[in-house]
């Protein structure tokens, strides 16, 4: 074992000796001093708890020199060894004198740790005066109540806690209830705002559909009036004799007679040149009868010479007269009642014969009723059709009901 340098050790820590503890008054109980000599005290356990693992450290590397090679390295490997040592050499220090004074460290700790208990030994000494005693269970209720007043605090403070958690929650329940209720109130007024703009646009298409349907009443009932007033002027026509030719058939058969009858005349229009041929030469043989005979024989004589000369006309005309047949049986009755009625024509006799050719040559000669009839289609229409060349201007209204309703122009 190799000596150490030697070096002068310092002088050792001595901490005096407390003189013994007088009798513990009233005084000493009191909180703040109970509380400060409780924290001197536990700084002195600290310390000796120190002590206390470095005594044995220090035994653990004196245990450690006359060991094998494998502890030494187990010692070299601690940390708290290491520094142990680290410090020795740092210091300059044996480990025996270390050991020393590390031992009179602890004697001196100790008895400073006794000399700091002993006041608390009234605490479980019997013979203690009762003052001590009472001052004790004062402080121990002191002690319980505060500790009790903490618990009670940290339980006020917990529910209190609790209580403006709540109070928070609730607040933020009654924000967002109001929230979604506001939500609901806003849709429900949008959703009333469009429920009134589509009843309001209703309305007015209800209106505006009503007007209309108000206004095709009113023409349907100016219609109907129009209607029944014309049914009315209708029968009143028919009852002076007049008739309508687009309700009449008979009519409507007439035009259609009429029709086939121009095709077929315009299809023999060689018979139509002798039908004038023999007026021509009837209208001259009457001419000459005049200046020989009275008139009323002379019309005998051209009764009799001009159904002998248009007895060819007749046979060529038979299909017009079949397809026009109440123009023949016109014709037929004015001839009947010129034979019956042959004393009518002496007041006629004075006529000139232009005139009686035109108004009475028919009841005697086919070929005469033919060509007044033409005649009559000429001032219809040059060329003798049923259609008028020109405008026809219709009559003034009968009253001022039917004037009413003309169309007055812009």
């Amino acid at each position: 074992m190799n000596p150490l340098h030697f070096q002068s050790a310092p002088p050792p820590l001595w901490f005096p000796m407390l003189p013994p503890e007088p009798p513990n008054s009233s005084g000493f109980w009191e909180t703040r001093n109970v509380r400060d000599r409780l924290r001197e005290l536990q700084d002195t356990l600290n310390l000796a708890k120190a002590m206390q693992k470095e005594l044995e450290i220090l035994k653990t590397i004196k245990d450690g020199k006359g060991s094998t090679e494998d502890d030494a390295k187990e010692l070299s490997t601690d940390s708290s060894v290491s520094g142990v040592l680290k410090y020795l050499e740092r210091r300059g220090n044996n480990l025996e004198t270390q050991e020393s004074l590390s031992v009179e460290a602890a004697n001196s700790l100790m008895a400073k740790l006794r000399a700091q208990l002993e006041p608390f030994r009234y605490v479980t000494d019997q013979a203690s005066p009762w003052e001590e005693k009472s001052a004790t269970v004062r402080l121990a209720n002191k002690m319980s109540k505060s500790k009790r007043n903490k618990l009670w605090r940290k339980r006020k403070r917990r529910r209190v806690a609790e209580m403006i958690a709540k109070e928070r929650d609730r607040f933020d329940q009654a924000h967002r209830e109001a929230d979604e209720w506001r939500a609901r109130e806003i849709a429900k007024d949008i959703a009333n705002h469009k429920v009134e703009k589509m009843k309001e646009i209703a309305k007015l298409k209800a209106r505006e559909e009503k007007k209309r349907l108000e206004s095709e009443l009113e023409l349907v009932l100016i219609v109907e009036k129009l209607q029944e007033l014309r049914s009315i002027r209708i029968q009143k026509l028919k009852k002076q004799g007049h008739f309508l030719p687009e309700e009449d058939d008979k009519f409507l058969e007439r035009v259609q007679a009429a029709v086939e009858a121009e095709e077929r005349q315009a299809l023999a229009g060689v018979d139509t040149d002798a039908a004038k041929d023999a007026i021509a030469t009837a209208e001259e043989s009457r001419k000459t009868m005049k200046n020989q005979e009275p008139p009323f024989s002379k019309d005998l004589s051209n009764d009799n010479d001009g159904n002998k000369e248009t007895e060819d006309q007749i046979t060529g005309t038979k299909d017009e007269e079949s397809s026009s047949p109440v123009r023949g049986k016109d014709s037929s009755q004015r001839a009947s009642e010129g034979q019956s009625h042959s004393g009518a024509y002496d007041s006629l006799a004075n006529l000139p014969i232009e005139f009686y050719h035109y108004y009475h040559g028919s009841n005697t000669d086919m070929g005469t009723l033919i060509e007044v009839r033409r005649t009559w289609d000429a001032y219809i229409r040059p060329g003798g059709s049923r259609i008028p060349g020109h405008w026809v201007q219709p009559p003034p209204p009968a009253d001022e009901v039917w004037a009413s309703y003309l169309v007055k122009p812009k």
